[in-house]
């Protein structure tokens, strides 16, 4: 499964089709993406952001009467391990050791997860 890069809005628009846990329509995403990213976009502009995400397969448009909506076909887990693979690979040089002992020096990691960590067997 190819999964391509997006935009920050394409990502915020993702998100909010996510957090939606179902086959959004355009209102569904709206008001996600008005109330939990703050986004004061028009209609047009959110459609725009969703047809971008047709075009790189991360979702898929269906008809359902009169109201379209949209099928998740790229999980957020799918993109989220891509992301931290990437950041991994090229700002840690696939050295995961490298970016957990940097979280922990910027205090990135609480010290908590450190300990639950160990305890793990």
């Amino acid at each position: 499964m190819q999964i391509e890069k997006l935009t920050e809005s394409e990502e915020i628009v993702m998100k909010a089709i996510w957090t939606c846990g179902k086959e959004p329509g355009l209102t569904d995403v709206m008001g996600v993406v008005t109330e939990i990213y703050h986004k004061d976009w028009k209609p047009q502009t959110v459609s725009t952001f969703l047809a971008k995400l047709v075009r790189k397969n991360y979702v898929q448009l269906k008809r359902n009467g009169k109201i379209y909506t949209y099928k998740i076909l790229i999980p957020e887990k799918a993109y989220r391990r891509k992301l931290y693979k990437h950041h991994i690979s090229f700002w840690n040089h696939n050295d995961i050791v490298e970016f957990v002992e940097e979280m922990i020096k910027n205090g990135d990691l609480p010290k908590e997860i450190i300990t639950e960590m160990e305890n793990k067997d």
